[in-house]
């Protein structure tokens, strides 16, 4: 048999696998997944991927996988008891966290800070001081970090998070204090800082810092515990992790920065849909993922997704690198509900995998989206090719119910839902390309997830978008980025420094130092010629916030440098329509260099025309409603796989494959191309 990789991607509804072979073969599995263990549905899902391709467990030479276990002990405030060991006179630096209020300034807000991750009573401080300068000013006191050690073992606490001022310059603090920390608690978890984010901004350093320790525990069972089960199964292969960045890495480097996977299986749609825009020559790319419980956007420009270092985990910052992506709580299980006023609202609650919408028929009682797909006509009375029978009648009912209380029909509030939905996506949509200087108009809208094919066409009508490109198999569009993901590693270090004082001397040899712990970090990973880019973050002096660009290879000189700060103001007028090039100074802030380790990537082959019409991939037709403006029409249903190579299908029309549906809307026309893409143009 030849070798096989399989990509595995965890998601609040379904557990999606996709696998090739050294032979361009594809193979695809989907399953339930099981909240209370997502390693029963992994192991299920490959049991039946195994069973369909014909492979032995030790075939598989590589299992990479997208996993959302650190996101939801996140969302669900789920982790152990945890400390934090920070400098003497800054216990309340949580407490004080910044000043910016989140949200629309044009709305009123009453703004909590987000709750304490650690309880005040957790906090232990030392004595030392390292100041802003790199300077130290106090030696660190080892009795202090003695002291500290005996305390949290006493309590029990064995997830701990040590956060010393100005470290990102000098970590000797830190490290010292480590290896103090662990002669008293050696099985302790235990974060330093200066490992998981060295720049400069100690909240947002603090707060990463924390969430990185309090997942450890939790990330290293877990993924120990797979592990285990894997290797029971006969699987030998090495497990990589998708990290929220966009490139994968080994486990045993995941368990020490478990925060990094936070955004895996989102990450891992829009490096998918960006290796596929390669394929097609498409360089404006809006990703659009609509999955079971959640919808995720991002901009893929020139084949990169956007980066940023300034997201959220949940509600608490995360300094570390990820791709920009916005998501929000709409899927096809998001509840519709009256709230007050009978105001309509369409998630963030969701029914899930369990119970999941009505229609599943497991006890499910709210209606949910793929209720009102149902009840629409939108979708045929079955998942997954006839594995999953939905029950029509009783969507019709749970929407009527709930529509009657405000006098619509089941038909007309059923669509109101889709409209809501559609209306935050768009918004969310907004955020990530208008937020950020980009017109979606100007981008092709790649759908994919489970219901992102249905709800396409709604969403690109209310932004404008006349293209739209649903990909092969887009329920498993996350798959197809774990398969297209080389192995990643990133170093980064603050410099602050004004552009007109800067040594290239010694940023080259800050850039010669990072890559050398980025080229260390992927050949340890088996891989023996990586790549590395370099990047700068730059800002106006005075401005809270920074903007990367890149900064040529070789020998840094005064010229590379002024490209950089060229390529700053490009940006920022692109950002924000404007710049101050020969008015306001520019602060080099931090340094960065990413790097990857290429790994056999998945292949799509090109698919001849074959004889037939289209014709013979009609299943019949069904009455459809879209809304006051087109009514009602009867609208034909079509099974993709018998579409063929430069096929036409023009809407009203329903495209049904195995673990999606395609809505074409009335005036618009889909076409096959020579990868199977179906490229939708709206009228």
């Amino acid at each position: 048999m030849s070798e096989v990789w399989v990509g595995v991607d965890t998601g609040g509804t379904f557990t999606d696998l996709l696998a090739f072979n050294s032979e361009g073969q594809l193979f695809a599995a989907k399953t339930p997944s099981t909240p209370d263990d997502d390693t029963r549905a992994f192991l299920t899902g490959l049991s039946a991927l195994q069973a369909s391709a014909g492979f032995e467990p030790s075939d598989v030479v590589g299992l990479h996988y997208g996993t959302t276990v650190a996101l939801n002990a996140v969302l669900q405030k789920r982790w152990p008891s945890l400390g934090f060991i920070v400098t003497h006179g800054y216990r309340e630096m949580i407490e004080i966290a910044r000043q910016t209020v989140p949200g629309d300034w044009g709305a009123i807000y009453t703004w909590v800070k987000p709750p304490r991750v650690v309880p005040l009573e957790n906090v232990r401080q030392v004595r030392g001081r390292i100041t802003h300068t790199g300077e130290v000013l106090e030696e660190m006191s080892t009795d202090d970090v003695r002291s500290a050690a005996e305390f949290f073992k006493a309590k029990g606490i064995n997830a701990v998070a040590l956060c010393f001022m100005h470290s990102y310059l000098d970590p000797s603090h830190e490290q010292r204090a480590r290896e103090v920390f662990r002669e008293i608690h050696p099985d302790c978890f235990l974060t330093i800082s200066s490992d998981v984010l060295p720049e400069f901004r100690e909240y947002e350093r603090a707060m990463t810092t924390c969430l990185n320790a309090a997942l450890m525990p939790l990330v290293t069972d877990y993924l120990d515990s797979l592990d285990s089960r894997l290797k029971g199964a006969g699987y030998s292969a090495p497990l990589l992790l998708m990290r929220s960045s966009g490139g994968l890495s080994q486990s045993d480097r995941v368990v020490e920065q478990p925060a990094t996977i936070a955004y895996s299986g989102p990450s891992a749609g829009v490096l998918g849909m960006a290796w596929l825009a390669e394929q097609i020559g498409e360089d404006k790319v809006l990703t659009y993922d609509m999955g079971g419980t959640s919808t995720d956007v991002a901009l893929v420009e020139d084949g990169r997704p956007l980066l940023t270092t300034e997201g959220l985990l949940d509600i608490y910052p995360m300094g570390m690198p990820s791709i920009d992506i916005v998501s929000i709580g709409a899927g096809g299980g998001s509840i519709a509900s009256l709230g007050t006023g009978d105001r309509l609202r369409v998630g963030p609650e969701s029914a899930g995998a369990d119970p999941g919408p009505v229609c599943y028929g497991k006890g499910g009682t709210q209606p949910t989206v793929t209720d009102a797909n149902l009840v629409l006509g939108r979708i045929p009375d079955y998942l997954l090719g006839g594995d999953m029978p939905l029950d029509a009648q009783a969507a019709l009912d749970a929407v009527g119910t709930v529509g009657g209380k405000i006098g619509l029909a089941p038909e007309e509030f059923a669509y109101g839902i889709l409209q809501l939905a559609a209306a935050r996506m768009s918004a969310a949509v907004r955020q990530v390309s208008i937020a950020r200087g980009r017109d979606p108009r100007e981008y092709a809208l790649f759908a994919f997830g489970g219901a992102g094919p249905l709800h396409a066409a709604e969403l690109a009508d209310q932004l404008g978008i006349r293209r739209i490109v649903i990909p092969p198999r887009p329920g498993l569009g996350s798959c197809l980025g774990l398969l297209a993901a080389d192995i990643q590693a990133s170093a980064v270090q603050t410099v602050n420094t004004r552009a007109e004082n800067i040594s290239p001397d010694r940023i080259g040899d800050t850039f010669a130092d990072l890559e050398a712990k980025v080229v260390a970090d992927i050949r340890g990973q088996g891989i023996a010629t990586p790549t590395t880019e370099r990047f700068a973050d730059l800002c106006y002096v005075g401005m809270a916030t920074e903007l990367t660009v890149p900064v040529p290879d070789g020998p840094v000189s005064d010229a590379g440098l002024d490209a950089a700060v060229d390529a700053f103001h490009a940006e920022h007028r692109r950002t924000y329509g404007y710049h101050y090039a020969g008015e306001q100074p520019v602060e080099f802030v931090n340094l960065r260099v990413r790097g990857a380790g290429p790994l056999p990537r998945i292949e799509l082959a090109e698919t001849t025309p074959r004889e037939g019409s289209v014709d013979d991939a009609v299943l019949g037709d069904r009455d459809v409603y879209y809304g006051p403006r087109h009514g009602k029409q009867r609208t034909r249903l079509y099974d993709r796989d018998r579409l063929a190579v430069n096929h036409e299908v023009s809407g009203p029309a329903i495209i049904v494959e195995y673990d999606s549906t395609v809505l074409v809307p009335p005036a618009a026309v889909t076409r096959v191309d020579a990868l199977g893409n179906l490229i939708i143009h709206l009228g």
